[in-house]
């Protein structure tokens, strides 16, 4: 092979893989690269489990999501979304592309005519806003008919990387999907990322 296509060559892309830990978590406790346990797994009381299995079965869908969202939020290095500052974080060359779930919750949320969520809490729903350094809470009794019943999914994948020269935690990734039904189209949405 001559130089000129050493050079054609392509840099090999980083694509998500997920790495799934064996060891069991009879403790339920957060899972992290170094124990190699089990996700946490927390499905609410009042959470069907003929749901839960509805869900469990769209377990491959679930992770072809992430995967995606993944692959074009932090290992696409044409992405115009990466920062490109030398101290930033997430820093796309310290990721191995490797991932494992840490955590998922299967509960309810309930959204009011304008998406506001509510949460029950002493026999009520309630609604916490804010407008400044302002609290402002909103009450609706349980019987209301003001609020439609959500499917929410809460799933917390870590992603490994190598800053000292061998594997280990980098960063986390907290990802919510909410549907009508355990049916519906599902799709993940990042809520938030930081390090691990």
């Amino acid at each position: 092979m001559g130089i000129f296509e050493l050079f054609k060559k392509k840099k090999a892309v980083k694509k998500p893989k997920l790495i799934v830990f064996e060891k069991e978590n009879p403790d339920n406790d957060y899972a992290d690269f170094e124990s190699k346990m089990k996700p946490r797994i927390n499905i609410a009381d009042d959470f069907p489990r003929e749901d839960y299995q509805l869900l469990a079965a769209r377990r491959k869908e679930m992770l072809e999501q992430i995967e995606e969202i993944i692959f074009r939020n932090y290992l696409d290095e044409t992405s115009e979304d990466l920062a490109s500052d030398i101290d930033s974080f997430p820093d796309i060359r310290y990721f191995t592309g490797n991932y494992y779930v840490v955590y998922e919750s299967y509960d309810f949320t309930y959204r009011d005519k304008e998406y506001r969520p509510y949460h029950m809490k002493d026999g009520q729903f309630r609604n916490v806003s804010y407008c400044g350094n302002s609290r402002k809470e909103r009450f609706l009794p349980l019987d209301t008919d003001e609020l439609t019943k959500y499917y929410h999914i809460f799933i917390q994948v870590g992603l490994t990387g190598i800053e000292s020269g061998e594997e280990s935690d980098y960063m986390s990734l907290d990802l919510v999907a909410e549907m009508a039904s355990p049916r519906d189209k599902m799709t993940f949405e990042i809520l938030s990322h930081g390090a691990m």
